[in-house]
């Protein structure tokens, strides 16, 4: 349910969106992805094109429920606080996983989704493409995490951006196969084993580095 807090205009932008996504994944089901169209998501609905393109890029963002998520101070801020305690690498994945949440984890759509996904794994390139559209504000996000670990605190501020965008990368793999594991699996696991995964994964690669 739609917060109520919100006021009518963005509640307004927020059924718009979902009922695109909505008709996106019914028509991919129905006549499949390759002959579903933004002319027939938009008579669905009805919207004009235009307004389709203020919210996704494509038909396969529609279908993903993909979107970009502001990685601001106040977000930043209030992942440190729920994952104090927390290695670094679970931080960081958890804020990836944040950032792709809508596009994997849609309950109502979810099953239909994951159908799709499986027909069509190339999908997954749109993800991966999100997140790099993302890359400054998750390298930025990054290096603020760096900044509150007491072993990098000390770290001069150019070096946290560096080792920010050789973490990310690292990070931003293990949740790819996690996710591609996710989606071979059916999408059984719930989104604290996908996390604990991708974790486990960016461990292993460390591990192998050194």
């Amino acid at each position: 349910m739609i917060n109520e807090t919100l006021g009518l205009r963005e509640r307004k932008r927020l059924e718009t969106r979902a009922q695109l996504e909505r008709a996106a994944v019914l028509l991919a089901q129905e006549v499949g992805l390759e002959n579903t169209t933004v002319d027939a998501i938009c008579a669905s609905v009805p919207v004009s094109p235009r307004t389709f393109f203020n919210y996704f890029e494509s038909k396969e963002d529609a279908v993903l429920g993909v979107r970009d998520i502001p990685i601001d101070d106040e977000l930043v801020a209030a992942h440190l606080a729920s994952t104090a305690g927390e290695s670094l690498t679970a931080q960081v994945i958890g804020l990836l996983l944040h950032a792709l949440g809508p596009g994997i984890a849609d309950t109502e759509l979810h099953e239909a989704r994951l159908a799709i996904v499986r027909q069509h794994p190339s999908l997954l390139t749109r993800q991966i493409a999100q997140m790099t559209r993302m890359g400054e504000q998750l390298t930025a996000a990054t290096a603020t995490l760096l900044s509150h670990d007491p072993s990098f605190a000390a770290v001069p501020a150019d070096e946290r951006n560096t080792l920010a965008e050789l973490i990310l990368p690292l990070c931003g793999g293990a949740v790819r196969v996690a996710v591609k594991e996710w989606v071979a699996a059916g999408g059984d696991r719930s989104p604290h084993e996908l996390s604990r995964r991708a974790v486990e994964l960016a461990g292993k690669a460390i591990e192998t580095l050194r």
